[in-house]
């Protein structure tokens, strides 16, 4: 009897490692479809407290949909309440990870706060190293800015900020305040194929019965291959459907997404 549990538990386990590679790396997704629209938004009637308000919805893709504002937390609401004047980029996610955004722009009644940014790109993968200035205008003097929670008077600088969006407050003496959407462009990051991203795909993905040659599935053993599917791996590895027997330490999904958009290069 032992025997013979023994030999369906090999089976078993056999069927669930066959199984948990069924899904190949070639399966495009489409994200053609999904579509964000803004359906209204108010401007804030006060400075404080503010109540300014956005709402959209979502078209197309695979629900269920996700919304957020400014790269905060995604939440199944698509309305956004309780907002100061300023700049604002609404992102929709479905359940392919499929994305789409709107811009969209706030006025604070009877303020002209406004500020103008100059940017650094990041070049660093996994820590940040971006940078930005802030010139405000118009308002009450002196002025200070908020970022995640932390207020900050002169010099009104940011610096180790990663690639990607953040939320920036500017505010004044009259606790008047505008909303900055600071995007962080991504500059070439160096990451390695030979020294980063190699040992991850040898180590996760091109092993017995997944991605090598003979297994009817994408030789990830190869670089061509990899190159060839470089978009749509690091998709997958940022959505979890890949690798799709163990989770991927955030840190190599990150240096996979890096190595990338630096153009997947052979280096």
């Amino acid at each position: 009897m032992d025997s013979v549990r023994n030999f369906l538990i090999v089976i078993f386990a056999g069927l669930s490692f066959v199984w948990s590679c069924s899904i190949d790396i070639d399966q495009e997704i489409d994200c053609t479809s999904l579509s964000l629209v803004l359906k209204s938004s108010a401007d804030p009637t006060t400075c404080s407290p503010s109540d300014g308000e956005i709402r959209v919805f979502a078209v197309g893709g695979v629900p269920p949909y996700f919304f957020r504002l400014n790269n905060g937390a995604f939440q199944s609401d698509s309305i956004f309440q309780g907002l100061s004047g300023g700049k604002y980029k609404i992102e929709l996610k479905d359940a392919q990870q499929c994305t789409k955004t709107i811009d969209v722009d706030l006025v604070n009644f009877d303020s002209d706060l406004f500020a103008t940014f100059e940017v650094t790109e990041d070049t660093d993968c996994l820590t940040g190293n971006g940078a930005a200035v802030f010139m405000p205008s118009g308002g009450i003097p002196p002025y200070q800015i908020k970022f995640q929670d932390v207020v900050i008077e002169a010099p009104l600088e940011l610096t180790a900020l990663k690639a990607g969006l953040h939320q920036v407050t500017l505010m004044d003496a009259e606790s008047c305040e505008f909303i900055l959407a600071v995007d962080i462009p991504r500059g070439l990051t160096s990451t390695s194929w030979v020294s980063d991203v190699k040992p991850i795909i040898d180590m996760r993905c091109a092993k017995p019965i997944c991605h090598v040659e003979g297994t009817g599935r994408s030789d990830l053993t190869k670089f061509a291959n990899v190159k060839q599917l470089a978009n749509e791996i690091k998709t997958k590895t940022q959505n979890g459907s890949m690798p799709f027997d163990e989770s991927m330490p955030a840190s190599q999904i990150q240096i996979i997404a890096c190595w990338v958009n630096d153009g997947a290069l052979d280096n």
